[in-house]
């Protein structure tokens, strides 16, 4: 297994490092993080009020390491992705980050669905690269089984999307046709292909981490996501500035790894 440079930082707010408490300080608050889904043996979100996500066919959660860092993570196969509710979560206006990796890479293989897979519009690898189909497509090649952090963004006053690969923007467009938007039946579909195209556009994978903002997050606090909750063990209790130190190598660490397996 190959792993790209995934950018990290400090636990996000509504997160929690390893028993030591809620830490909520770094993205400004108005950043607001709605739902996190780490994948510690469950398909809850870490912040409480979001609801569960609803898998297409029950997976397994398996120990992985990524960027050096021991989690868990989710693994899902071809066209068994996961569903959730967003009502009263997002509306047009959202940042949605996933960190995850695909074991075929070929064609497209669809990551965000917006409309209840009724149209082949949506966020996709094609070919290993971001592609909002049908609008726009850029950055580097993702080969299979390499995990990566995919980041897309809509701002409502100005209908801008921006995707986002391993914290670096990657394309742009404006979504004057609402295809970013959620559809009325309020279900984000995730790694799971529309019914266009017989579902043939999708790929088994591992998902290690999903978080939603209310907000469109600026391109510093992209690049500072960090999606990997690590399990090293259980730490003793520490003081807030020992648990921040920790954070801080913990994020230099992640920053200069590159693994090969």
């Amino acid at each position: 297994m190959t792993v790209l440079h995934i950018p990290a930082c400090a636990a996000l707010a509504g997160s929690t490092i390893l028993g030591l408490g809620t830490l909520g300080v770094s993205l400004p608050a108005e950043a607001a993080l709605v739902a996190n889904y780490q994948f510690q043996n469950t398909l809850s979100s870490a912040v409480p009020a979001a609801p569960d996500l609803a898998p297409f066919a029950m997976g397994s959660f398996a120990p992985e390491t990524i960027g050096g860092t021991p989690t868990f993570v989710y693994n899902f196969g071809q066209q068994q992705g996961l569903s959730l509710n967003t009502s009263g979560l997002i509306s047009d206006n959202y940042t949605i980050a996933a960190l995850f990796k695909f074991n075929q890479t070929s064609s497209y293989r669809k990551i965000f669905d917006f409309k209840n897979l009724t149209t082949d519009n949506g966020l996709y690898l094609d070919s290993g690269r971001l592609n909002f189909y049908d609008e726009k497509s850029g950055g580097p090649t993702v080969a299979a089984g390499t995990f990566l952090e995919a980041v897309l963004t809509r701002d409502d006053s100005t209908s801008l999307v921006s995707a986002y690969l391993n914290g670096v923007p990657v394309f742009t467009f404006t979504d004057t046709s609402s295809l970013g938007v959620v559809s009325a039946a309020q279900l984000l579909n995730i790694f799971q292909d529309d019914n266009t195209t017989s579902g043939g556009e999708s790929s088994s994978g591992s998902v290690a981490g999903i978080q939603i903002f209310i907000t469109v997050l600026t391109n510093a606090e992209v690049a500072n996501l960090d999606l990997v909750t690590p399990v090293p063990g259980p730490l003793p209790m520490l003081s807030l500035a020992a648990a921040f130190g920790w954070s801080r190598h913990l994020r230099k660490r992640l920053r200069g790894s590159r693994v090969s397996d």
